[in-house]
């Protein structure tokens, strides 16, 4: 679980300021979030950090939709709005 989190403060510490831009940074600290407080299995929350990741990017490179696509299906996982 210290790898995790560990993992998840350094992608947010790594990740460029201009991906989080508006529904995209509303999301994904909603998906930071709810992964602190997730009691998903190894494999779920790994899928989570992995669509999380690829939003960051997609959105980072001005594919917005694309990345909400992205956070869409990681809110899924973690059952949230």
């Amino acid at each position: 679980m210290n790898r995790l989190a560990f993992a998840l403060v350094a992608a947010l510490l790594l990740a460029p300021a201009p991906a989080f831009a508006g529904a995209c940074q509303d999301d994904i600290a909603k998906i930071d979030k709810a992964l602190e407080k997730s009691e998903l299995a190894a494999d779920a929350k790994q899928e989570v950090i992995d669509l999380r990741e690829q939003a960051v990017q997609l959105c980072g490179a001005g594919n917005d939709q694309q990345g909400l696509d992205q956070t869409a299906q990681a809110k899924q996982i973690l059952n949230i709005d």
